[in-house]
């Protein structure tokens, strides 16, 4: 069932005598209020006309559209009553506007095709949205499975706040793929600089010494020593010398040399040779000293001092790679395999070249040439120096932590998205297609909506013709005249834009109404107000909301039955789905009145009373509370029917025969099962069978002309009406009950109920 747009809830708090807060909820098309004056029913009209006037309470209305809304209240009639001397005139659809109506129908069927247009292709529209949600969804959990729950664990500070929102994860995707522009780098060195950068305990690390150079420029000058190539032997022109040079042993002379001077007998004071136990010349001794002289001494010195040089060469290396060893450090843990590699290898060339001095040291004359260490000092200083160079940088991103860590995000998104890259273009291949097709299918919906604004504003400009002021003026006078209010009426002014109330002769009437008279014609112009709008430009069609605050106050009961008739077909075609009146209001303290207007014959459908909704405003203690009721609380009794019945005084048709059909309609529907056929054709004269049929089956029916059928001189028909309302007790065999009711019979049942 289609809803439509009214109020739904009322908030009342701190306005009036609502020192409490009340709220009214489930408000339904028609919603009945009852209360005595002063209860608070006035505050819920005024609330409704002004709701911004009223910062505690609110008006809350279904989908939040607000309608326009009319509200009658005493405000309304000291606005439009008492601050001007005319009325504004009420535009309603005036006469002979054939031509013009042809031109709205015309234009209502284009603007009926471009809708209906308008709504395929917001189907199209829709069907298109939808398409692109399960793209976005799919592409979702593509982004999910493939990034998120692969690299989650490994780098949790980048994917924070991304946890729960698979969609904010799949558009951070889209915009780094669209506006990244880092270098794409290895994942494991992206791996090793995160862990660096996202550890909270980080300590910048001390750069490790390398081989001195000075060392590396001594080892240099030991390893091209001229020593080393140097053969060591004795001097030459000494007769020995030519033996010695001719046998090349030289280095086992100088070794027997020192044997020799250890064998001397000082008995004999001679030398004997160390080898062969033979005395030796006695000049012997001098010549080796002096084939060995100070020349050989000094070389032997020499190389001797190269071979300790290189065994604090030795040691120094040793200590440089025993404090090596105590270092802890990542970078420096990933070179130790290649930097113990380096050093057994130059230890073993330190080796081999102290067997070489070694060699040199036990046969001089003997030369050499050392393996060079520097090629592997250098090596390994190239090493050390790689891993300072890591070092340094690792400092470097400790000292600019927070901007680092900016870098390596965004250098993790571009490795994360160039993952997926086929994915991302496969999505946006197909969201583009797709977001083409709503561009064109928008811009095809505004440039119909833009003909639809156009032609509204034609059919606006088209009814503005159509309109006038002066069916308002009829209808209203022929209301007038025909209840009985002879003495003035309402007169267009002379540009037809405003109304005035004149006497027959034409002048002012207004200062000289009678509340009553006063009450009768502001309402009346309301209720015409409602079918029409005082603007010409104004859409007469556009839905709203009525409400009626004590629309009969200072009302005899004859005004007040016509007041509650011409409400009731409102209400009528509210509970018909007629008309453009979405939602009506009725407040009122008069009982009689309420019982009247919220009447609702027997023979109209159950389903018709789900629309409507009844409220008793209650006032204790100076503060007002409302209860609701599915069904109506104010009960009038049978016998206040008859009591209308028996009136002697002047009394209305319409109300009498009213009085007498809800009689008939209770009594012989719900108690007596009347059929109406037969009881028509009991009666003989048919003016009789007229008026029979009118009070069995007369319903409010008609508009403003809704009394126009009945006949209005009471002198005439009243007491013919009463006869055949008699009659019609007498002709079922239930006059017994017409005499009880009439008080013929003294035992009257007050009891009964409508």
């Amino acid at each position: 069932m289609e809803k439509h747009t009214m109020i739904e809830k009322i908030k009342l708090h701190n306005v009036a005598t609502y020192k409490n807060e009340v709220k009214i909820s489930d408000l339904r098309e028609i919603n009945f209020f009852y209360g005595s004056n002063g209860s608070g029913k006035t505050a819920i009209s005024k609330l409704i006309a002004n709701p911004e006037l009223f910062p505690n309470c609110q008006v809350n209305w279904r989908g939040n559209n607000k309608l326009k809304t009319l509200v009658f209240n005493e405000d309304f009639v000291k606005a439009y009553f008492y601050q001007f001397d005319e009325l504004k005139g009420i535009y309603t659809i005036g006469e002979g506007a054939k031509e013009i109506e042809e031109k709205i129908d015309n234009k209502n069927g284009e603007l009926k095709k471009l809708i209906e247009g308008t709504n395929g292709l917001r189907v199209t529209e829709e069907e298109k949205k939808q398409e692109f949600k399960l793209a976005f969804d799919k592409f979702k959990d593509d982004c999910w499975k493939n990034i998120y729950q692969k690299y989650q664990k490994d780098f949790p500070d980048i994917f924070k706040g991304y946890g729960k929102s698979k969609e904010n994860f799949a558009n951070k995707i889209l915009f780094e793929n669209k506006e990244n522009e880092s270098t794409l780098k290895d994942l494991n060195d992206l791996k090793k600089e995160y862990a660096i950068l996202f550890n909270k305990n980080l300590t910048q690390l001390d750069t490790i010494s390398n081989i001195n150079k000075n060392l590396i420029d001594h080892i240099s000058e030991l390893e091209n020593q001229q020593i080393l190539k140097t053969k060591i032997i004795g001097k030459e022109g000494i007769d020995i010398a030519q033996m010695i040079q001719k046998l090349q042993n030289h280095d086992w002379v100088r070794q027997g040399k020192d044997y020799f001077e250890k064998n001397y007998s000082e008995d004999e004071k001679v030398y004997y040779c160390p080898f062969c136990q033979q005395k030796t010349p006695s000049d012997f001794k001098e010549k080796l000293e002096k084939y060995f002289g100070e020349t050989y001494e000094n070389q032997i010195k020499e190389l001797n001092k190269l071979i300790q040089d290189y065994e604090d060469i030795e040691k120094n290396l040793t200590d440089f790679f025993e404090k090596l060893n105590k270092l802890e450090n990542q970078y420096l843990n990933e070179k130790k395999k290649e930097l113990e590699d380096k050093k057994l290898f130059l230890f073993q060339i330190i080796s081999i070249n102290k067997q070489k001095l070694s060699n040199k040291q036990q046969n001089p004359s003997t030369a050499i040439t050392l393996d060079s260490i520097i090629k592997t000092i250098e090596e390994i200083n190239k090493i050390i120096n790689s891993i300072n160079t890591e070092i340094q940088k690792y400092n470097q991103l400790i000292q600019n932590q927070k901007n680092e860590q900016k870098r390596i995000e965004s250098e993790l998104w571009k490795y994360f998205t160039n993952g997926i890259s086929t994915i991302i273009q496969s999505y946006n291949t197909q969201n583009g297609n797709i977001q083409k097709a709503l561009e064109n299918i928008n811009n095809q919906i505004k440039e119909k909506e833009e003909k639809q604004k156009t032609i509204k504003n034609e059919i606006l400009e088209l009814e503005s013709k159509r309109k006038s002021v002066i069916p308002t003026v009829e209808a209203i006078n022929n209301l007038l005249e025909s209840f009985g209010f002879s003495g003035f009426r309402l007169a267009a002014t002379e540009d037809e834009k405003h109304y005035r109330i004149v006497r027959d002769d034409g002048s002012s009437a207004k200062e000289t109404l009678s509340e009553g008279e006063r009450n009768f014609i502001v309402f009346l112009y309301f209720y015409h107000l409602i079918h029409g709008v005082l603007n010409p430009e104004e859409n007469i069609t556009q839905d709203k909301i009525v409400v009626f605050d004590d629309p009969v106050s200072s009302l005899d009961s004859d005004v007040l039955f016509i007041v509650a008739t011409l409400i009731k077909k409102i209400l009528k075609d509210i509970r018909e789905k007629k008309g453009n009146i979405n939602q009506v209001f009725v407040l009122t303290h008069n009982v009689f009145f309420f019982k009247e207007v919220s009447y609702i014959s027997s023979r109209k459908s159950n389903n018709k009373r789900r629309v409507t909704k009844y409220l008793i405003v209650r006032k204790a203690n100076g503060i007002s509370s409302i209860n609701s009721f599915e069904e109506n609380p104010i009960k009038t009794t049978y016998q206040l029917l008859w009591d209308e019945v028996k009136r002697t005084d002047k009394i209305n048709c319409v109300s009498l025969q009213n009085s007498m059909r809800r009689i008939i309609e209770f009594y012989f529907k719900l108690l007596a099962d009347l059929n109406e056929e037969e009881l028509i054709n009991e009666f003989v004269d048919e003016r009789d069978k007229q008026i029979c049929g009118s009070l069995i089956s007369w319903i409010n029916v008609g508009s403003h002309e809704v009394f126009d059928d009945c006949n209005y001189t009471p002198s005439e028909d009243i007491e013919k009406f009463k006869e055949i309302f008699k009659n019609i007790f007498e002709k079922t065999g239930h006059i017994a009950h017409y005499n009880m009711m009439m008080g013929i019979n003294e035992n009257i049942d007050e009891n009964i109920n409508d």
